[in-house]
Formats: structure tokens, sequence, C-alpha cells
């Protein structure tokens, strides 16, 4: 039997006869380390949990802890499965949500994860407009890590990804792209390079700099610019991934940053920071929309319509057509 055969076996097996209460029980042994413990957590008997926990192990094939004198420990294959095991029991959560949602009257529901850059470059301005257009419509924003995109992919807990374009792009999905970025030399408002008509790179090399996060695209840029300089400019002895705090610090320590228009530009345009005209060479992948080839639903088409019109009418955002 090749391996493709016996997963879809083992998945006709544990449908028939799994059910959700051994697998969290499975889940809570693995975080108390008691099995005594996670059936008291549970509400089970000692005797149910032993039945419980050996069905599963018989369908599994698999021995998933070793028993000790202090309870029990994961064996390795119970450690590789405990993901898979908890993620089973999120799509339960997911399933209950969305039931919820509907019942309340939700006329459509579309799950959505972004990149800290795609939430303000594109969800906080285009999705408003949505909303007050499709009151009935349902969407559910969270923010994720670039590497948590291929996982979310592969999970399908979310039905559009707002990343970037460098992203890879798993099998059956397409990237279509919806913003471009760029980065820029930022300051508070009334810093005093603020104000002056004519700065140069050599002038900014005089201020105090707050670091961009590593492994970022403004920190290989704020690289890039120190070697221009032939020696990098004082630096705030702080660092931190936090918008809102690396914004307060910019402003409160009179700080020059390097940063992603993306991130950036909301708080030039609230009369907070202030983007000195300095070119600053590479420019960040656009951002965009990840989603399967073969949308999840309905909803979720209407969403990505509307996505592209926004964008195609310069990021401006009425809802418009895309949300009929």
């Amino acid at each position: 039997m090749s391996a493709a055969d016996a997963a879809a076996s083992l998945a006709r097996r544990l449908l028939h006869y799994a059910r959700p209460r051994q697998l969290q029980l499975v889940v809570r042994m693995a975080e108390l380390g008691a099995m005594q413990k996670a059936a008291a957590d549970l509400g089970m008997s000692q005797p149910s949990a032993t039945e419980a926990l050996n069905r599963v192990e018989a369908l599994l094939d698999l021995t998933l802890f070793d028993r000790h004198a202090r309870g029990v420990r994961l064996t390795r294959e119970g450690a590789l499965l405990l993901p898979a095991l908890r993620r089973a029991l999120d799509a339960f959560d997911l399933l209950a949500g969305d039931a919820a949602r509907l019942a309340q009257g939700a006329g459509g529901l579309v799950r959505i994860a972004g990149i800290a850059a795609a939430g303000t470059a594109i969800a906080a301005p285009a999705l408003p407009a949505l909303c007050a257009a499709q009151p009935a419509l349902w969407l559910d924003y969270r923010e994720i890590e670039a590497a948590d995109i291929a996982a979310v992919c592969q999970d399908r807990t979310a039905d559009l990804v707002l990343c970037r374009a460098s992203v890879q792009v798993p099998a059956g999905h397409d990237f279509t792209p919806l913003r471009t970025d760029r980065m820029g030399v930022y300051c508070a408002s009334d810093h005093p390079l603020a104000r002056r008509r004519g700065v140069d790179l050599q002038r900014c090399a005089q201020e105090t700099w707050l670091l961009p996060p590593e492994s970022s695209p403004p920190h290989a840029a704020f690289a890039a610019l120190c070697e221009a300089l032939g020696a990098p400019p004082p630096v705030a002895r702080v660092s931190t991934r936090t918008l809102a705090l690396g914004v307060a610090l910019v402003c409160e320590l009179r700080l020059l940053y390097l940063g992603l228009g993306s991130h950036m530009e909301r708080f030039v345009a609230s009369g907070r920071l202030h983007r000195l005209p300095i070119d600053v060479p590479g420019a960040p992948a656009p951002i965009g929309c990840l989603h399967p080839r073969r949308p999840a639903s309905e909803a979720a088409a209407t969403v990505l319509a509307h996505l592209v019109r926004w964008a195609a009418g310069g990021g401006e955002g009425a809802a418009g057509p895309a949300a009929q």
C-alpha cells in the first residue's frame, strides 16, 4: 500500500471512530504531563481516560506516551503529531465560530491573515468601505508573521493572505499584487531636520538613529547606508519590532528611522512624522493578496475583487462595484 493510500485509509478510520474528546485528552496529557491531571481537567474518570488513550493509539497504530513514575512524556512520534492534533482541535473552534456568526445573521464569512505591513498599507484603508457596503459580511482579520504564511495556507485557516510578492506561492494559489512599497528616512514632525529645505545623508549621519528590526528590508537598507557613509551613525540603545513603540521613540528621543512607507506614511499623514528627502536604494517587494486559485467561497471572491478594484483606483477606496 502506498503512503497516500495508507493516509487515506487512516483518515477514514479517524473520521469513523475518533472523537474530539479523545484528541483533547492527548493534548492535555502532553501539556500537563499526567493522565490523571488531564482526565480531571476534562471531567473524565481515570478508566475512561485510559480507554480513550488506548483507542487513539490503536487507531494511529502509534505509541504516543511513555509512562514513568511521575506521569507521562510524549514519545518521539507523539511529539511530532502534537501540532497536527492541536490543529484538528482548532478546526472545531473555527467551525463553532463560523456557525455562531451564521446563526447571528452573517451573510458570508471570510478569514483574512496579513503581515504587519499589509495591515497598515491595505487592510486599514481598504476594508472599512467594504464593511460599510456589505454589513452582512463577516470579516475575521488577524496579523501573522511572514514565517507563518506557509502553515496558514496549508492548514486553510485563512481564505486570503495579505503579504509581500517575495513569498513562495504554494501550489494551487496565486499572488495578486495590490500596492507598491518604498523605504524612507523619517523623523518627528518637530525635529530640526524636518524644517530644513535641503537635507543630505551626511547631515543625517550626525543624528542618532533607531535601528530597524533585524532581518527586515529596512535593516539591510540601513546597513547599505552605513557602508555609503563609511561608518555607522550613532544609534539608540533600544530595538523593537513594535511599531507604536518605535514611533514613540522616534518622536520622544528625536531619532531618525529608516522604515517602510507601508508602516510609516500614516503617521506622516497624521502630522506626527516627517519624511526626509533622502533617497534610499532598494525597493521592498510589492504587497498583495495570496489566495487559492479557486476562491474558498463567494464571499472570499467578493473581498478579493474589492481589494483589486481598490488598488486599481489608487487605494482611495470606496467599496464600489466590488462590494456588490
